[in-house]
């Protein structure tokens, strides 16, 4: 019980955490409780920062944004960018799970983070992430590569050739009982970094996670009471992980009617101040057949803007395993 209170503190809370590598110093029950059933914070879109004034269009861009993005540059890319912190310092503050989408360009044989515009060259941050890990022995990062635009089935054997020579023992292979990975388990194997390939290539080797070993459904919500009955209403297998993603999405007329504000204010500070705090009633754990009337249990939770408020978003979501902490202890 020491440990409960000591991460806790009696007026709670992550004062303590150290976020550079909370899962190294989780309690150890902790670390013997599936990966799968852990509350892991993330970013939304997590290479948005790469973006700037001389990103050019990308494949993934809506045809409106690629006929207005000449004229209306500057507000356009203040409704693409999600992320203000490189790779590194999101980790450091406490992400584990990094939303990854690229593309390709014409006459170029590099890869770009993209989010209707280019962000940069992949590089960089991959190995951004081997470097954390090499140093954070006790933590463990999720890539989940998302979309691919502008990919050819070579380009797709070319990346997953860069994946398996930068990480190579350090991942985490696909298998078929998901429960049977732990933290404790991962840092005997020194497996850090498992990483989710949601194309059909991802059978053509066993070390990538297949698409629906990670599920990561799409709220498309731009009102705040929407995104709060999605996260609490969405269902999740029991031998699976989820990604619960606390994002409010703007159409084209939610930007339309806010054209001179940004992305951070209307959606990334709503989700911070209002389901934030509703966020602190869900619970990491196992989906048991008799909660099937309640909220799916979390297990990865996304959000803009990760940095807000001296990382409160990385905070809450860490602090949700002392919740699970607390019912191993009662039932011990």
């Amino acid at each position: 019980m020491i440990e409960l209170t000591s991460i806790m503190g009696e007026d709670s809370s992550a004062q303590s955490l150290n976020l550079e590598s909370w899962m190294g110093e989780l309690p150890e029950q902790l670390k013997h409780v599936p990966f799968i059933y852990l509350a892991i914070p993330g970013s939304h879109d997590s290479m948005t920062y790469g973006i700037s004034r001389s990103s050019g269009v990308a494949p993934d861009a809506e045809p409106i944004i690629k006929k207005l993005y000449p004229l209306f540059r500057g507000t356009i890319l203040r409704w693409t960018i999600t992320q203000a912190i490189d790779t590194s310092q999101q980790l450091l503050i406490g992400i584990r799970y990094l939303d990854l989408r690229l593309a390709t360009k014409t006459g170029d044989n590099k890869f770009y983070f993209t989010h209707g515009v280019y962000a940069n060259e992949i590089t960089e941050a991959l190995h951004q992430v081997k470097d954390f890990v090499d140093t954070h022995p006790g933590e463990v990062v999720i890539l989940d590569f998302q979309h691919f635009y502008g990919f050819t089935p070579d380009d797709h054997q070319r990346l997953m050739r860069i994946l398996l020579n930068l990480y190579g023992p350090r991942l985490v292979p696909r298998q078929i009982e998901l429960q049977s990975i732990t933290l404790n388990s991962l840092a005997r194997l020194k497996q850090q970094v498992v990483v989710v390939y949601r194309n059909r290539s991802v059978y053509d080797t066993n070390e990538f996670w297949q698409p629906q070993m990670l599920p990561s459904p799409w709220p498309q919500q731009d009102r705040v009471s929407g995104l709060l009955n999605f996260l609490r209403n969405v269902k999740r297998h029991p031998g699976m992980g989820f990604v619960h993603q606390a994002v409010l999405t703007p159409t084209p007329a939610f930007i339309l009617f806010r054209w001179i504000s940004t992305l951070r204010d209307k959606c990334a500070v709503p989700v911070k101040d209002e389901v934030l705090p509703e966020l602190i009633n869900f619970s990491p754990g196992p989906p048991l057949a008799k909660e099937l009337g309640n909220q799916s249990p979390v297990n990865v939770v996304i959000a803009d803007f990760v940095e807000m408020d001296n990382a409160i978003f990385s905070k809450t979501i860490i602090q949700l395993n002392m919740k699970l902490l607390k019912n191993l202890i009662d039932h011990s």
